[in-house]
């Protein structure tokens, strides 16, 4: 567990990352890692005196099994998931297109390897299909903690959305805007490779309207955390 942010914690693994967000003893989780991680937020809520019963919701950026991975289970729990409505028809069928297909990627590189172990034992390889969930549109303000506003950023899939914390001027990116690249050594804010996006045109497009958002601290769904004008770190991912 990391503390990003006043209350803002950065979970997950070496490679992929979700949040909590803490406010007045109640949480906000964005993205749900692998099946594996449950206990990852557990521990942490437990860290700030809090349980699962704590949580308000959990908001998906989008339907990719390192995104959803304990959504299932927090439902069970009673915890509230919440997608943006374009990724409804792929959280109820994960075979609908959204997922890269395994001969794609270049198992090759050693990044590339290294990544899809540290999936598998996060448990992101299973097939994460979701009944139980909520949807939410573009500009809409969850009364959660937080206060997150939806910011629609179709293209890496149909329907991924990020997350604005307006009054702490954070942005949960997930995977529009990322900070690490999953088979490229590069480092700093990019946009991942074409191969990872349902339409890598719109992804790119749904990058660059991140550059008008009051954000300082980018909260990306892999790599570090990236703090500066927003704007900075969009004009990076297109150089």
């Amino acid at each position: 567990m990391q503390r990003v942010g006043d209350d803002i914690f950065r979970l997950g693994r070496r490679f992929h990352n979700f949040y909590l967000v803490v406010d007045k003893g109640r949480a906000t989780v964005i993205d749900a890692g692998g099946s594996r991680e449950l206990p990852l937020l557990e521990a942490a809520l437990a860290a700030s005196g809090l349980s699962l019963d704590d949580v308000e919701a959990l908001l998906i950026t989008h339907g990719h099994t390192d995104h959803i991975g304990f959504a299932r289970r927090a439902a069970d729990f009673g915890v509230a998931v919440k997608v943006h409505e374009d990724e409804a028809p792929f959280l109820r069928d994960a075979a609908a297109g959204t997922q890269v297909r395994p001969t794609e990627v270049p198992f090759w590189k050693p990044k590339a390897i290294v990544f899809m172990i540290e999936m598998v034992r996060a448990g992101a390889h299973r097939d994460y299909r979701l009944e139980d969930f909520e949807t939410v549109t573009d500009g809409e303000q969850l009364d959660v903690p937080g206060r997150p506003r939806v910011v629609a950023t179709p293209g890496h899939t149909a329907g991924h959305a990020s997350y604005l914390l307006e009054d702490a001027r954070v942005l949960c990116s997930g995977d529009a805007l990322v900070t690490e690249g999953l088979i490229s050594p590069r480092l700093g804010p990019q946009i991942m490779a074409d191969l990872f996006h349902a339409d890598p045109a719109a992804a790119r497009a749904s990058a660059e309207t991140l550059s008008s958002l009051p954000v300082d601290l980018l909260l990306p769904g892999h790599g570090e955390p990236w703090r500066g004008p927003i704007a900075d770190a969009v004009a990076a991912a297109m150089a």
